[in-house]
């Protein structure tokens, strides 16, 4: 009985502090929402139209309806067909294309390890920014491909997206850093 407990109260506070860690971020709960529900609705469709598997793969980053698309694909098709996706969704307000075409249309077995040094890279920047105490590093989305750092979210000031540049473009492998973050006065978020 003390385990059901235990857990009923476990989860009551690790939910609490979830709802807690959401509504203190630059956007809130109901765009939180929002933005996972066009992120899985996107999900799927790329799914059923190839561009979610070893040889195209797209990925979707949201924040506050801004759709921002990486990834690398074998045929400028797929990506076209990516971008059109996205903005058939609803609540999407813009549609950032990073989409990357591959050289080689064919996958080989040297492509894997480079996804896992992109992944590598994105763990080292997010625990960089985590640990920076003039940074909210809560606001920010990150996503590496090919060594270049895609950037998403909003800052509190210019200051800030300063600071995130120049910690991101002195971690070791960073070949080069691609801003899309916006201010918390921007127009755009309205």
């Amino acid at each position: 009985m003390s385990f059901f407990l235990t857990s009923c109260v476990e989860t009551i506070i690790g939910g609490s502090l979830t709802t807690a860690y959401l509504a203190s971020r630059e956007k809130g709960i109901t765009s939180t929402a929002r933005d996972a529900k066009i992120a899985s609705v996107m999900g799927s469709k790329f799914i059923a139209n190839g561009l979610k598997n070893p040889g195209n793969s797209v990925d979707i980053t949201v924040n506050e309806g801004r759709v921002l698309l990486t990834g690398i694909v074998r045929d400028p098709q797929k990506a076209r067909k990516a971008i059109d996706i996205a903005w058939e969704v609803k609540s999407v307000k813009e549609v950032i294309d990073e989409i990357q075409i591959a050289q080689d249309p064919k996958l080989r077995p040297k492509d894997f390890p480079k996804s896992l040094v992109d992944y590598g890279l994105t763990l080292k920047i997010e625990s960089r920014l985590l640990l920076s105490k003039n940074i909210e590093a809560k606001n920010y989305k990150i996503t590496t491909v090919g060594r270049t750092v895609y950037l998403l979210g909003i800052a509190q000031d210019q200051v800030e997206i300063n600071e995130v540049l120049q910690k991101i473009s002195h971690v070791i492998g960073v070949e080069r850093v691609v801003n899309h973050v916006i201010l918390r006065d921007d127009s755009r978020r309205g």
